[in-house]
Order: C-alpha cells, then sequence, then structure tokens
C-alpha cells in the first residue's frame, strides 16, 4: 500500500513538473520578457535572461520587429522540437510578420552568459490610408515592411545629429554609446538614454536625435507605418 501511494506522489510530482514545464504563454506574459511599454500602436518588451535560466515556452504572434543587444551562443526550443544552438549578435536587427501562423518556442542563458533582447509588437497603423509617395528616412535600412521600418543611426563628433518630422511611432534603441538625447520640442519631451534603453518618439512631431556623450553611438530605430 506504501509503495503504491510512493509511486502515485512520484508519478503525480512528475507530471506537474512537466506540466509546467510545458506552459505556454503570450511572450508579454512570460516572466523574463518584461513589457515597458504600450500603446495603440506598438508593445515594446525587453527580455533579458540570464546564467543557464530559461524561459517558459511563449508565443510571438503579433508582427514584430526585434533587436538583440549582447553576443552570445544560447540554446532555442520550437514547441515539439529538440533544443538548438543559436548565436546572437550585438545590433542585429529584423522583422517577422508571423503572417504564416504564431511561433511558440523558449530560450535559455549559458552558464555565465546573457540574451538581451527587445522585441517590439506592432499593434496598429499609424496611416489612416495608404501613401503612395511615403519614402523611409534618409537612414540606412535594415527593413522595410508593410507596418514597420527599421533603420540604423550612426552618431559621431562629425555627424552628431539627426532631425526628422512626419514620421509615425518610432522606438529609438541604443545599441552601443554613453549617451543620446532625444528632443520633441513641440511636445515638451526631452529624454537621455544610455546604452541599451530605449526612447519613444511620438508620431507627426518633429524630433532630433544627438550625440551628448562619448565620441559615436550606434542606435537602432523601429518606425511604425
Amino acid at each position: 500500500m506504501k509503495k503504491r501511494i510512493l509511486n502515485f506522489l512520484v508519478t503525480s510530482f512528475l507530471l506537474v513538473n512537466i506540466s509546467f514545464c510545458q506552459k505556454i504563454v503570450p511572450v508579454f506574459q512570460e516572466p523574463l520578457h518584461n513589457p515597458v511599454m504600450f500603446n495603440k500602436y506598438l508593445r515594446v518588451i525587453e527580455a533579458q535572461i540570464e546564467n543557464a535560466d530559461s524561459s517558459l515556452f511563449h508565443v510571438h504572434a503579433a508582427p514584430s520587429a526585434f533587436l538583440f543587444l549582447t553576443d552570445v551562443v544560447y540554446d532555442n526550443q520550437v514547441l515539439d522540437q529538440g533544443w538548438t544552438k543559436m548565436t546572437s549578435k550585438k545590433g542585429h536587427a529584423w522583422y517577422s510578420s508571423f503572417s504564416t501562423g504564431p511561433s511558440t518556442h523558449r530560450v535559455a542563458a549559458p552558464k555565465d552568459g546573457r540574451i538581451h533582447a527587445y522585441d517590439v509588437e506592432i499593434l496598429g497603423k499609424w496611416a489612416i490610408v495608404d501613401r503612395p509617395d511615403w519614402k523611409p528616412m534618409a537612414l540606412d535600412t535594415i527593413f522595410v515592411s508593410d507596418k514597420c521600418v527599421g533603420y540604423r543611426l550612426e552618431l559621431s563628433d562629425k555627424n552628431n545629429s539627426f532631425s526628422f518630422s512626419g514620421r509615425g511611432p518610432t522606438v529609438a534603441i541604443l545599441v552601443s554609446g554613453e549617451l543620446v538625447q532625444i528632443s520633441q520640442p513641440d511636445t515638451r519631451v526631452e529624454i537621455g538614454i544610455e546604452e541599451t534603453d530605449y526612447g519613444y518618439i511620438r508620431p507627426g512631431y518633429g524630433c532630433t536625435i544627438r550625440l551628448k556623450e562619448g565620441e559615436k553611438a550606434s542606435l537602432v530605430l523601429f518606425e511604425v507605418r
């Protein structure tokens, strides 16, 4: 009798463990993916996973722009598949529409390693109607989709600022550099961002991104169309 009870308890424990490991949540509810901003246009999610820790299985369903902020080899597991090795490079940015369906996976950092990334979910369209004359900003373009555009902005002593206006909602992330200032005088908003920080740029208003400290800075911008 005692043996049957013990077997039952062990089996129950294993089933609970398996159930917990297989728990699936939306990416913005995953404990190691922290939503840091949300409005009708976008949701900014910051992921930080360290020292052999693993995320839960989580679902990416909304069109999203991604940016890695660390150089690291990590483990990735797509639901119902085995673990595979992946490599992230600091500053690597890309876009996925998930038009063929959601993606469900989990990731694990190496021992003494760290994954740091941003996931910007595109939740709404800025332009009410399509604009045939629309063009990307005069920057290095990483990708162009019907919902979002990715840019790379390099600032230095010789080229220490970039100004624009009339653009869609934009998230600016400082990949490397000491301090960059984002100013929107019409909204009375002025913020400083340090390396790996992000700043939100309100749509339609003029904006200047300026190098404030250090010799150079590299940013990635995601603009909602």
